[in-house]
C-alpha cells in the first residue's frame, strides 16, 4: 500500500490517551468525544475491535464514575447508588434526622384519616337474590 493514502487518522494514540484522561476525570464519553472533535461512536467502535483499548476504557469509566459521585453524602447513596461506607453512613444519618424531625412535629396531626367508601348495600335478602337471578 502507498503511504499517505486514504482517510487521515483522527483518533490516534495521542487522541486516545487524551480521551481516556477526560473520561477518567469524570466527563462522560460523548462529551469527551465532542471535546476532541471526534464522533461519539468512534471510541465505542474502537473498544469493540481492540480489547486493549476496551480494558483501558472500562478502567477510565470506572474512575470517572467514582469522580462524579459525591461521596460522603446521602445523595451519593440515594441518587448514584454508591454503597460505600461513607455514603451509607451519610444516608443513615440523613434518614435518622428526617425521622427525628418528623416525629417532633408540633403542628396538627397530619396522618391520613380513613374514610369509609360509600358503597350501596342491598337492604334486604330478596334484592340480593333478585340481582343474582338477573345475572344467571
Amino acid at each position: 500500500m502507498t503511504a499517505g493514502r486514504g482517510r487521515p487518522v483522527i483518533f490516534d494514540d495521542a487522541a486516545q490517551a487524551e480521551f481516556l484522561r477526560l473520561v477518567a476525570s469524570g466527563i462522560r464519553i460523548g462529551d469527551s468525544a465532542d471535546k476532541l472533535g471526534i464522533s461519539r461512536r468512534t471510541p465505542t467502535q474502537l473498544a469493540a475491535r481492540n480489547p486493549g483499548f476496551a480494558q483501558r476504557l472500562a478502567a477510565a469509566k470506572a474512575a470517572g464514575r467514582d469522580n462524579r459521585i459525591p461521596h460522603g453524602t446521602a445523595g451519593g447513596y440515594n441518587n448514584h447508588g454508591c454503597r460505600g461506607p461513607r455514603c451509607t453512613a451519610a444516608a443513615t444519618a440523613a434518614r435518622a434526622k428526617h425521622r427525628h424531625d418528623t416525629a417532633q412535629h408540633d403542628g396538627p396531626d397530619r396522618t391520613a384519616q380513613v374514610h369509609p367508601l360509600p358503597i350501596a348495600q342491598p337492604t334486604t335478602a330478596s334484592r340480593k337474590f333478585a340481582v343474582l337471578a338477573d345475572v344467571g
